[in-house]
C-alpha cells in the first residue's frame, strides 16, 4: 500500500494554483507559475466549448488559474480558468451574467429585469451583419444621426420635425391639375 505522504503529495500536485506568464494565441496554450518557483510549459488551456459550438476565451497575463496535472506533471497539464484575485475580481453580481473586457467593453444581462446592456469604450464601433435581413420588434430609439443606404420604407406615417409626410399641408397652393415644384 502507498505511503499516506506520498499519496497526499500526489493529491496535492494534481491541482495546482499558478498564475499565466505567457499566452501563445495561435496554438491555444499557455505557461504559468506556479506557486514554488516552477513555470510550466506550453500547456493548453480549456474552453467551454469546442463541439459544434465554439467559444474562445483566452486567458491573459497575470491571471490566477488552476492546473490540472495528471500524476503531477506538469507537462501533461491543462490550464483551467479563471479565480478571482483582488486585482481582477468578479465582474458580476447576482443571478445575471456579464463579460468585461481589458479595455472597459462590458455585455451584461440581468434577469430580474429583463435588462441586456453592451457597453463600448469611446470610439468602439460594432456592426451586425445578416445578409439574410435583420428584424427588431419593439420601440427603438437612436440618439444621434442616422445614415441610411437604399430605399427607407414605412407602413405607416413618417414623421419629421413634427410635420407628418401623410398628413401635411401646403399653403398658397391653387387647386386644380397644376404639380408643385420640387422642395427648395
Amino acid at each position: 500500500m502507498a505511503d499516506p505522504a506520498d499519496i497526499q503529495r500526489l493529491v496535492g500536485d494534481l491541482l495546482r494554483e499558478g498564475l499565466v506568464a505567457s499566452v501563445d494565441h495561435d496554438a491555444g496554450t499557455c505557461t504559468v507559475d506556479l506557486s514554488d518557483d516552477l513555470t510550466t510549459g506550453d500547456i493548453p488551456f480549456l474552453s467551454p466549448r469546442m463541439g459544434d459550438v465554439r467559444i474562445w476565451l483566452p486567458p491573459s497575463v497575470g491571471e490566477q488559474v488552476v492546473v490540472l496535472a495528471p500524476e503531477g506533471d506538469t507537462a501533461r497539464g491543462i490550464v483551467i480558468g479563471g479565480l478571482p484575485t483582488d486585482a481582477r475580481h468578479h465582474v458580476g453580481r447576482g443571478p445575471g451574467a456579464a463579460i468585461e473586457f481589458g479595455d472597459g467593453a462590458r455585455l451584461a444581462y440581468d434577469p430580474r429585469t429583463h435588462g441586456l446592456t453592451i457597453t463600448l469604450p469611446a470610439g468602439g464601433t460594432a456592426a451586425i451583419v445578416a445578409d439574410g435581413g435583420m428584424s427588431l420588434k419593439g420601440p427603438l430609439s437612436v440618439d444621434g444621426p442616422v445614415d441610411i443606404t437604399g430605399k427607407l420604407t414605412a407602413s405607416d406615417d413618417v414623421v419629421g420635425g413634427g410635420k407628418s409626410l401623410k398628413g401635411h399641408v401646403h399653403d398658397k397652393v391653387q387647386t386644380g391639375q397644376g404639380v408643385s415644384g420640387k422642395p427648395v
